[in-house]
């Protein structure tokens, strides 16, 4: 009997242990499956992004007499660039699935109806033009109510409805009609987005807004929904569906009006060009970043020297004189890291900005870089960078 209960106790250790196996094979599995769906939603909200990028820069390289047109050339290159600003924050955005909203974030008046004019003219190669190549023919129509500006983040609000505006037009699959309404009430704005298409059954509606929840197939990835109604809650808003199979179907988000909110931050509209010139070390390896920063300082009236990665520039720094240090973060023989750490050593003063493209996952996870004064995000602006050197060389007392 001792022997028969040693055996037993043999097996079921024997069991146990293929069962612990066969359940971190399963929950590695998952893990690659959710990789595999957020790599996609990622891919999926970058060509969303890309998308006028590529259509409006193509319209003026090959319509000639675009460029003559200074009012639409202007229009088309605004387009473009908030476009581009929207590509740079698809990887900020990846925080917002696990984040809530800090209860210091800064909420900015924000003109709904100005973004949904925007909106319309910077999805239109989704909705016109991708639809006529396909056989179908949208109409795009607002119907925009008098309403008060709302607190709330810009980027992400426009990411709610671009979301929706592109999931209307998935959603047909005939001729048809978009319809973007704002309303307000005493303590409300109101946003409607309305289609005309196939519309939702029950089942269906109950869980679109479900993380990785998609009826599209290939074509979708379930994440757009999930996104927008992070971003609504964080916005302390209400989302509400009405849809029927074949009758269309019509998003409503409710949002707060808030009689104190932040007001626009000090600097903007201010030229934030330092009086005085500096002399500075980009070290990127990435030819065209040393170009553009380059461009940008020596705009400024700053002198620049380039290296295009650690090594070189250790060498360049010791041999010259500078104010300032830019530099890369992920680079071949040695990364900025070590570099601001050896500067450090031989000029302990020496401002040192780490301009780079993990610098939203570095401010999410809070590293900081001890030599490294100041952390910025890739791509940058303009503005950014010449506020960065502004807070880097007359910090704030």
């Amino acid at each position: 009997a001792e022997e028969q209960l040693h055996e037993n106790n043999r097996l079921l250790e024997e069991t146990l242990a293929e069962l612990q196996e066969t359940q971190q094979q399963i929950i590695q599995q998952e893990r690659l499956r959710a990789l595999g769906e957020m790599a996609s939603g990622v891919a999926h909200d970058f060509n969303n992004a890309l998308s006028p990028i590529l259509g409006y820069s193509e319209l003026l390289l090959e319509l000639p007499n675009a460029l003559d047109n200074m009012e639409r050339l202007t229009e088309d290159l605004r387009t473009i660039n908030t476009a581009a600003k929207d590509a740079a924050s698809v990887v900020r955005r990846l925080r917002e699935f696990y984040r809530y909203r800090e209860a210091n974030e800064i909420l900015l008046p924000v003109n709904l109806n100005q973004l949904v004019e925007q909106l319309v003219s910077l999805t239109q190669p989704k909705w016109k033009d991708q639809a006529q190549k396909n056989g179908i023919t949208i109409n795009m129509t607002t119907d925009l109510g008098d309403i008060p500006p709302i607190a709330g983040v810009e980027t992400e609000l426009r990411e709610v409805l671009t979301n929706l505006i592109f999931n209307a037009v998935d959603a047909m699959s005939a001729d048809g009609t978009i319809l973007i309404r704002t309303r307000a009430s005493r303590k409300h704005v109101f946003l409607e987005v309305s289609d005309t298409g196939v519309g939702m059954p029950e089942d269906v509606r109950r869980r679109c807004l479900e993380p990785f929840f998609s009826t599209k197939g290939e074509r979708g990835t379930g994440l757009g929904l999930s996104m927008v109604f992070g971003i609504i809650q964080r916005h302390h808003g209400r989302i509400e569906i009405e849809s029927e199979p074949g009758e269309g179907t019509t998003f409503c988000i409710r949002l707060p009006i808030q009689a104190q909110m932040a007001s626009q931050t000090d600097d903007v509209g201010i030229d934030l060009r330092l009086e005085k010139s500096l002399r500075v070390l980009v070290v990127d390896d990435e030819p065209l970043i040393r170009q553009m920063l380059t461009k940008y300082l020596t705009g400024d009236g700053h002198t620049v020297e380039t290296a295009a990665n650690g090594v070189e520039g250790l060498s360049k720094f010791r041999m010259g004189h500078f104010d300032l240090v830019v530099t890369d973060r992920a680079m071949p023989e040695m990364n900025g890291d070590e570099l601001a750490t050896v500067i450090k050593q031989i000029a302990p003063d020496m401002p040192i900005i780490m301009l780079t493209g993990f610098g939203s996952m570095m401010e999410a996870s809070g590293e900081h870089p001890a030599s490294v004064d100041a952390v910025v995000s890739k791509p940058i602006t303009l503005e950014n960078f010449r506020r960065a050197l502004a807070n880097i060389t007359n910090p704030p007392p």
